[in-house]
């Protein structure tokens, strides 16, 4: 996760649009993950990543949402967030650290999310990695949203279908257009349901359920919910 990066494009004129089409959208991966992964008032959520940003509707939306159901909410994030405390009466942050690593001992969550961050840690290998860290610490699943990659729009940089073309050529395309940034592997790789998929097998192995659903905005499927479980977690 890189600081100091406009993640939200907020000076572009479909900012707005996207706002609202995306607060839609978390609450649908929000109402999906509730309903099916069997998750209890009393129980632990930590959230991997929340965003300092307090301007627009849809960023850390689903913190409250977790708090309305009675879960107990943590929070970590490699940047300074600790003013959320003030908005999340009772949330607990961990302090911000430097390691590529959640500050937190295995299981020691019954639940970890992550909203719309695993396109932002870096390499595919980096990606697994942060998949793994995050099933090291939820004891009994993981909840991770994410932009599809084969969606006509890329929500970043608000460019439409130049993202379809191969990686090296699409950061090419983007140097050349004044969006540097965005062409760097460690500001974002995006990625599809498909690829997901075998990061989530070589990330947590079979001791895992693992379903990917998508959410669909704007005619095709733009968002990526991943429902991960322990096949022991019944039984903790």
């Amino acid at each position: 996760m890189t600081q100091g990066i406009d993640y939200f494009n907020r000076g572009h004129w479909l900012t707005g649009v996207q706002n609202a089409v995306s607060l839609r959208a978390r609450r649908r991966m929000f109402e999906l993950w509730l309903a099916s992964a069997g998750a209890a008032p009393g129980q632990s959520i930590l959230d991997v990543g929340a965003t300092p940003d307090t301007e627009r509707l849809d960023s850390n939306c689903m913190l409250p949402w977790f708090q309305s159901c009675g879960l107990r909410l943590s929070l970590y994030s490699p940047e300074d967030i600790s003013h959320l405390a003030r908005s999340l009466p009772g949330v607990l942050i961990l302090p911000p650290a430097h390691a590529p690593v959640i500050p937190a001992p295995d299981a020691s969550y019954d639940w970890v999310s992550s909203s719309a961050v695993i396109e932002h840690v870096g390499s595919s290998s980096q990606q697994e990695r942060f998949l793994a860290d995050c099933a090291r610490v939820a004891a009994r699943g993981l909840f991770l949203t994410c932009p599809n990659r084969w969606h006509w729009l890329e929500f970043h940089t608000k460019l439409p279908l130049l993202h379809w073309l191969p990686r090296r050529w699409h950061r090419a395309v983007l140097r050349r257009v004044g969006l540097a940034a965005w062409a760097r592997e460690s500001h974002l790789r995006l990625v599809g349901a498909g690829e997901l998929g075998v990061m989530a097998e070589h990330a947590l192995g079979n001791r895992w359920r693992v379903r990917i659903r998508s959410i669909w905005t704007l005619g095709m499927p733009s968002n990526l919910v991943l429902i991960a479980t322990r096949g022991d977690a019944a039984g903790a």
